[in-house]
This record gives C-alpha cells, structure tokens and sequence, in this order.
C-alpha cells in the first residue's frame, strides 16, 4: 500500500478532498491502474490491486500557477508514508531537466528563467529533505515553493521550445493551409455566426449526431445537416463532419438502446447508417470523425474486441464509400483516468497503438482536449503535461487533429446521470493560473494554439464550438456568448491567425522570459 502524508498551513491536515485522484503503473504508457484511494488521519491510502511501483495522481494547489493534476514519481510500496508535497515536486523537477536535455536547452545561460527556476527549486527540494525527518511540516512547505517554481519553470520551457519549433515551422512554410477550424451547434444558423465562420476559419467541424439525424429507427430528418453543408459549400468552407460513431448518449437515439445488449444487431444499424451518411455527403465533405471515444466504453457494455471491430467497420466503409475523404480517429479524455474505474475500457495509448499497428485504414489521430468542468477528462492540466501528450500521440507516425476548450468562468454546478438517478459532484476542477475569466479563457488559447501548431505533426486545430448555449458539452467555453458577444478569446484567436499568415520573425521570448514570466494579466 501507498500512503501519502498531507500538510494545510503548516499542520498534518485533518480534512482533504480527493479529485481526479487515481494511480498510473509504472509501463512505457503510464497507465492508469485500479486503486481504493481515500484520506484518513492525516494520510492519503492507495491500496491498489497490481504489484510494482506507482504514481499517485491528484488535483492539488500549485501556489500562482492554479490547481492542477499532477502527479508524483514512481514509487515502491513501504511502511512510512511518503510526504505529497515533496513526492509531486520531486517528480516536476525531474521532469524539468528530462525535457531540458530531450530539448537540448541546456545552453540557454544560467541567466535564463527556466535554469533560474531549475536550480532555486532543486535548492529548495534538497532544504525539504534535509528538514523532512526533523520537521515534516517545514519539510512540505519547502517541497510546495518548489513545486510551484518548477511547474513554472517546465511551463516557461514548454513554451519557449513551442517557439522555436513554430518558428521553423512558419520559415520553411510548412503550416497546413487549412489550419484552424471551429465548431458549431447545428441549430445556430444565424447570419452573425456563419459570418464570425467564414471570415476568421479555415474550416468547420460540422458535428452529425446519430439522435438528430434518425430520432425515430428508419426516419431520417436531413434538414439541418443539409443546410449547414449547402452553406458551407457556397462559402468554399472546407468540413470536417462527425463524429460518426459515437456512443455518449447526448448524440445516441432512443430507439438504439433496445439492442444495447445485442452486438451484432448494433453493428449493423450503425453499418446501415454510416452507409447513408457517407453517401449523402461524400461530395461535399473533406475528412470524416468516423469513430469517437469508442476506448471509453462507458455506455454500451461491449467488450475489447467488439470495440476494436467496429473501428475497423467503420473506418473501411468510409474508405470504400469516400476514397479521397480524410479519415480521423478520435480519442477522447486522452490522458487516459477512466481506465482506472472502467474494467470494458481500453487506455487510449493502448488503443492508439492498437489500430495503428492493427492495420486499420485511417489518416489521423484526432485528440480531444476539453478541460474546466468537473468531469472525468476534464479536469485542468498544465502546459508541460499537454506537450508531452502531443510529443506521445505524435509518436504513432500519424498526422494529428486536436480540438481544444476551456470556460470563460468557473463551472459551478455539474449534474452527471447515474443509472439510478442524477446527482451532484464536486464542481472545483481546478484552473490554470487563476480562476476561469474572460482573460484566463484568452491566455489559454493562445498557449495552447502556439503549443500544438508548433508540432510537424499536427494537421489543425480546432475550438470546440464557437457559441454558448444550453447543451453545450462544456458549459461557457464558446468563444461568443449566448448575446452574440465575442469574448477575449475570440479577438485574440483572430489575432494569432492573422499574425501566423505574416512574414515569421524572431518575437525575442527567450530573452523576455527572464522579465516576463506567465501572467493572465491582460
């Protein structure tokens, strides 16, 4: 068993709440295992169900740099409990120098914030060992300053290499054409919306849920579909449509769920359905989100090889229907904690690798990365954490597509549906920096897009959805507001657009680093 003993202003805390908690294993794809995690006495208890080493995983303050989920290093079970705080700053600033040497950025000068904030948390790490024994308490608070200098620190070094990177990419003219996409509800047909997307997109991610499209089992209800692709086609804006296959109930009809239990009738609805759709559409649509979150598994009681067979189905029909459509594979909640609860659920590096080395025909990772809301998935993660996510997908030697989103303001109330009944959850998810706003929402973005367009390997990038409404999969994330209002993160994704279609220059971040650390101060 793995215990974890945790300090609150400098005494053994007494009351700790556990979110996104969960353990991953010590394998080359980090994981999650299944684990019994609860705080008693002062300890967090980890008695997972796997021998070997762990790390524990768990949302936790980082002083000026938010609440996020972190993690600790790898660790072997033991009598003593192990102190949090030191554990998770022990493993940011190893991940600090493993990036800083993968990076080759250690001729940066001693005078460079990144080897400022290596060494000052490194100095203190050390100080909290050396007090850990003596003075537990004075031991945590040194181990908190120094994670918060290293997050800082792994972030600052995220984005200077995202620099480098999107420099040389911009120099040698190797950006996409059709880059920056956006999405829509299918029920925004206004004039100030089509217009907000043909003017400041190079693409629309058109969604095509299965509920809408067949409400009744044989009834199929085109209006809507079709009228979003005759105004994407008069206005030459490519479309990006699906996902096709998706098993969340918001895009499932109702009529389905009587053959919840029969495999083969399932697969042959959906075989008859992709066939209409893709046949419908296939002279106006330039790639296809033909499968979405199928490792999750959280809805249709299918096991591993139904899941990998109905990937392979649908990725080859589409092929066969649409041989010039690109065909993308989406993975959602990426960072893979469902797998830690659900025993019918595939890890999604596993899965990843499975249709890549399965031979199964399709042109692109799509990753899916939604973060504010209390849910799993969801939950928000730092810089370093999704450049290294990128770094891995990018991996599978196939081209990805990400899809990104984040609030304008805290989501304070979260409702999710249980079998039985609906209930309340806790709704603090955490936040990058400060608390979601406006500005946060803003400054997000645009690390986010310099971080992942920086990458050879990715094809575009696209908002979830460009307006708020009622059923939006994140609440507040669009980029307009339910009052036609753009938000700030809107005119800045325009500006970044703008700017990424002029002459490249050296913008000096190396050197502004030193002064100018991460703020979300506008």
């Amino acid at each position: 068993m793995l215990k974890f003993q945790v300090f609150n202003q400098g005494r053994a805390a007494t009351e700790w709440t556990l979110r996104n908690a969960y353990l991953v294993s010590a394998d080359s794809n980090q994981s999650p295992i299944r684990a019994q995690i609860t705080f008693e006495d002062g300890l967090i208890w980890c008695e997972k169900r796997e021998i070997g080493t762990a790390a524990l995983c768990l949302q936790h303050p980082v002083d000026d740099c938010g609440e996020l989920t972190l993690q600790t290093c790898q660790l072997p079970e033991r009598e003593e409990p192990y102190l949090l705080s030191m554990e998770l700053a022990r493993h940011r600033i190893m991940l600090l120098y493993t990036k800083m040497e993968d990076w080759m950025l250690f001729d940066l000068g001693s005078d460079h914030v990144v080897i400022r904030r290596a060494e000052e948390a490194r100095e203190l790490l050390i100080a909290a060992v050396s007090t850990q024994k003596n003075d537990p308490a004075e031991a945590s608070a040194l181990a908190e300053r120094a994670l918060a200098i290293a997050v800082d620190g792994t972030e600052e070094m995220a984005l200077a290499h995202a620099e480098l990177l999107l420099n040389r990419r911009r120099a040698t003219s190797a950006l996409p054409p059709n880059l920056i996409g956006c999405g829509v509800a299918l029920s925004q047909t206004d004039d100030r919306t089509r217009t907000a997307l043909a003017t400041n997109f190079d693409f629309l991610m058109l969604p095509m849920p299965w509920r809408l499209m067949e409400p009744e089992e044989g009834g199929y209800n085109w209006g809507p579909i079709d009228n979003w692709v005759d105004w994407a086609r008069r206005n030459q804006l490519p479309l990006t449509a699906g996902p096709l296959v998706n098993f969340t109930p918001t895009v499932l009809p109702d009529w389905i769920y009587i053959w919840e239990q029969d495999y083969d009738t399932v697969r042959d609805l959906l075989y008859e359905h992709l066939e209409r759709v893709v046949t419908r559409y296939r002279d106006y649509v330039t790639a296809w989100n033909v499968v979405s979150g199928l490792h999750v598994n959280h809805h249709f009681p299918f096991n591993f090889e139904q899941l990998m067979d109905l990937t392979r189905m649908a990725t080859m029909l589409v092929r066969k229907l649409h041989p010039p459509g690109r065909i993308l594979v989406e993975i959602r909640q990426p960072f893979g904690e469902y797998y830690a609860t659900n025993q019918r659920s595939i890890p999604p590096s596993m899965y990843a690798d499975l249709i890549v080395q399965g031979g199964i025909d399709f042109d692109s990772l799509s990753l899916q990365l939604l973060m504010g809301q209390a849910v799993t998935g969801q939950y928000t993660r730092d810089l370093m954490q999704i450049s290294n996510l990128l770094d891995h997908f990018g991996g599978f030697g196939k081209s990805l597509h990400v899809t990104i989103a984040a609030p304008s303001q805290p989501v304070t109330q979260v409702m999710i549906a249980t079998p039985e009944d609906e209930q309340l959850v806790d709704p603090n998810c955490g936040h990058w920096r400060k608390p979601w706003s406006p500005q946060v929402q803003s400054h997000w973005l645009e690390a986010l897009f310099q971080l992942i367009i920086s990458r050879p390997f990715v094809e575009s990038i696209a908002w979830h959805q460009l307006m708020d409404h009622p059923a939006i999969e994140l609440p507040l994330s669009g980029l307009v507001s339910e009052d036609f209002q753009a938000k700030n993160a809107f005119r800045r994704l325009v500006t970044f657009r703008t700017q990424l279609k002029q002459t490249p220059k050296h913008t000096g971040r190396n050197e502004k680093l030193a002064d100018q650390p991460i703020s979300t101060q506008e």
